[in-house]
């Protein structure tokens, strides 16, 4: 990997194969968005403009052939690459991996905002999305049961699929910002995380998002929660992994606790929105 990344930040031309290469092959789409994460953090946000204009240029007339239209090119640059280069010149510039983090979070919380004020009520949307889905992807007609599902997700879909976009969009943040330590920084990224602490200021946001949502039925502020809150599993995570580091345990500690992460995820959010305030790595594993 790391020959890939030396190759990459070679030249403007192999980064831009790179990044086209990667946004080809579904496996490997982390690596372009990880790759305009490295540049951009590296060289800035005017280079990384660069690369992706020159990607973006190579993809369209490879995605009108292979998809029928060249306007494909604008769901990965609009959702993942865009979103991953603003939070990556976030943390260039302010050297915070939290202020990125929340930059990120709230700018998905703002499109969240937008689309209800597009669409009035977004159930509406999805569910003519899971129709015509339902339609291309079932052989016979749908019975009772995909309607009662379509019912009880519809008005939840707008804050899973913005969680479910930030959450790729942080994971390739993360992955440039490792990525830039091992080529010019080792070790830097190991201590960056497992210092991270998303401010208290924007705990209590997310905290109060969170109950509202708990509260109300689903729509905008149970969305807004569901997005807000979301992000709280990283700073568990961060959690986790200095815990582990401080007290020299083995790191199959870590792989049991990713294992239950996904079955946990709720106690992982109150942990992250508590750590601010509690700071359970100085309280568990203060540092010697």
């Amino acid at each position: 990997m790391r020959a890939l990344l030396e190759f990459a930040m070679r030249s403007r031309l192999a980064a831009v194969g790179m990044v086209a290469l990667g946004a080809l092959m579904p496996l490997l789409f982390w690596l372009s968005a990880g790759l305009l994460a490295l540049i951009t953090l590296r060289r800035g946000l005017a280079e990384g403009g660069l690369i992706l204009a020159g990607a973006t240029a190579a993809l369209v007339p490879i995605y009108a052939v292979m998809l029928g239209t060249p306007l494909a090119v604008l769901q990965p640059l609009a959702l993942i690459w865009l979103p991953v280069m603003g939070m990556a010149q976030v943390l260039r510039v302010r050297v915070s991996l939290a202020t990125a983090i929340q930059a990120g979070a709230l700018v998905a919380a703002g499109a969240v905002v937008a689309f209800y004020g597009l669409y009035g009520d977004p159930s509406v949307f999805w569910r003519q999305v899971l129709e015509v889905l339902s339609q291309q992807l079932l052989a016979a007609p749908p019975g009772e049961g995909w309607d009662r599902t379509v019912e009880q997700l519809a008005p939840r879909l707008t804050g899973l699929w913005v969680t479910n976009v930030l959450g790729v969009a942080l994971l390739c943040l993360l992955l440039g910002r490792w990525w830039q330590a091992m080529l010019y920084n080792p070790g830097g990224f190991r201590s960056e995380f497992h210092d991270l602490h998303l401010s208290r200021w924007f705990a209590a946001l997310a905290a109060a998002a969170v109950l509202a949502g708990a509260f109300n039925a689903p729509g905008l502020l149970a969305d807004l929660g569901t997005i807000l809150g979301a992000v709280f599993i990283l700073q568990a995570v961060a959690v986790a992994h200095a815990i582990v580091a401080r007290r020299g345990w083995h790191t199959g500690w870590l792989v049991g606790f990713y294992l239950v992460l996904p079955l946990l995820l709720r106690p992982a959010v109150l942990i992250g929105l508590a750590d601010p305030i509690m700071n359970f790595r100085a309280r568990l594993a203060p540092e010697s």
